[in-house]
């Protein structure tokens, strides 16, 4: 697999450190794929689960409800989690090199501390689906398995994602609303499902107003009523399990060479599309409940966040395993090298896109929140792609990081670096001087 030298070493990167060009590739795939999931979130009454009793199912909605609930849904978040503890693992092993594992430790606690504090303000801020508040929170906890060997961060990992799974589909199993909704039209128990579900759309389209016309300062008041960051912080004991078992796997298969080049990549082609394939067949009979119940809430809830949990892991590593087996042909291509650019910036690109599907949806903005097909979202969506492709290699052709990736650096060591790059900065970075990502062979 190819590496690239980092240009303008830092304490986390020392000189001669080698770039994993996989890892960008696949975090900029992540980063792209997810806005595809989130805009549904920015544009339309939620939340998502409770879709079907909120918005008509047409046959091209269900469609898209199929595909993205078949290849996106909790994919793109879940490879982000897995690169997450990749990344981890990196800075942690780098660090202890020069500070010692417990110095590595500290550094990385004040580091994803940072973190939650972006979270929180992108959640309050910008988006109610912010995942970088769980994602320091779990980490804070997953970074301390990392002193443990690769074999054990995979054992404790799978065991995790196979705890998260089970219960999930044990705890959340919907009982009686199948009960209710199988019940006689006219029966007490379907009447009086049918009168929470009334009281679940009032709530759900309560919030309409403030989304498509409130002001900035109306909506952050509104998430916190919502739902305020501590009660996040409190419900990370029943969802955290999920992300630390993937955070855990991610650092394990870093350390066994899974990113750099160390497995067959024939191995790797078969076993990446065998775990597409499963995922698909392990879920699509979730799906096909979730459509025939018409999605009804405890329904939808159970599908989405039930045994998915677990079936939907050899999807990820599937996607992981074939980005990273194809990532020497991607780079050759100049797709190839703007996602990865797009990866570098990863941070940044996340945030940004929240702010453009703000700016675009909701009140502070043009205000086109409202009832979007699923379809027509993901035009919205490829938009917002393209700007994440067309701005991140010009911005990294003459700057050395993200600006949000700068800024976390500054705060996490309490010293400030230089942004700007200068020439041979770039072109070890794999840009052209004019912005466009350079061609080399990699």
């Amino acid at each position: 697999m190819a590496t690239s030298d980092i240009g303008g070493a830092t304490p986390d990167q020392p000189v001669g450190a080698r770039r994993i060009e996989s890892l960008d590739l696949l975090r900029g795939f992540a980063v792209l794929g997810i806005l595809a999931a989130n805009v549904v979130g920015f544009a339309r009454t939620g939340p998502y689960y409770y879709w079907g009793i909120l918005h008509p199912a047409g046959f091209w909605e269900e469609a898209g409800w199929l595909i993205q609930y078949l290849f996106l849904d909790g994919k793109l978040r879940g490879l982000f989690a897995l690169l997450f503890g990749a990344g981890m693992a990196i800075f942690v092993d780098r660090a202890a090199a020069r500070r010692g594992m417990a110095g590595a430790l500290l550094l990385q606690g004040r580091r994803l501390l940072w973190l939650a504090l972006f979270g929180a303000l992108h959640y309050y801020l910008l988006f109610f689906g912010d995942i970088l508040l769980d994602y320091a929170v779990v980490g804070l906890v997953a970074m301390l398995f990392l002193p443990l060997g690769a074999r054990a961060l995979l054992f404790i990992g799978l065991f995790a994602s196979f705890y998260m799974g089970i219960m999930g589909g044990i705890a959340l199993w919907p009982a009686d609303e199948l009960a209710a909704l199988d019940a006689p039209a006219a029966s007490e128990a379907r009447s009086g499902y049918d009168a929470e579900v009334e009281a679940m759309r009032g709530q759900s389209h309560a919030s309409d107003a403030v989304r498509k016309t409130g002001s900035f300062t109306d909506l952050v008041a509104w998430r916190h009523e919502t739902r305020s960051v501590w009660d996040r912080i409190a419900f990370m004991p029943v969802t955290g399990p999920g992300y630390l078992g993937l955070m855990l796997l991610g650092a394990a298969l870093y350390r066994m060479g899974f990113f750099s080049g160390g497995w067959s990549r024939r191995g790797m082609i078969v076993w990446g599309a065998t775990g597409i394939v499963a995922t698909i067949v392990f879920t699509l009979p979730l799906a096909i409940m979730g459509i025939q119940y018409n999605h009804y809430p405890a329904v939808s809830f159970w599908v989405q966040f039930g045994p998915a949990s677990l079936l939907r892991l050899p999807m990820i590593l599937g996607y992981a395993a074939l980005l990273v087996a194809f990532a020497p042909a991607l780079g050759r291509t100049a797709l190839g090298r703007r996602m990865a650019a797009a990866g570098r910036m990863a941070f940044t690109n996340y945030i940004a896109s929240s702010v453009l599907m703000g700016a675009v949806f909701l009140g502070w903005g043009l205000g086109l929140y409202g009832d979007w097909h699923r379809l027509a979202l993901w035009a919205w969506a490829a938009g917002g792609m393209a700007v994440m492709l067309l701005w991140s290699a010009p911005w990294l052709a003459r700057f050395r990081f993200g600006p949000l990736e700068w800024l976390w650096r500054c705060l996490t060591y309490m010293k400030l670096f230089p942004i700007r790059r200068r020439d041979e900065d770039a072109a070890d970075a794999g840009i052209a001087s004019n912005g466009s990502p350079a061609k080399r062979d990699i």
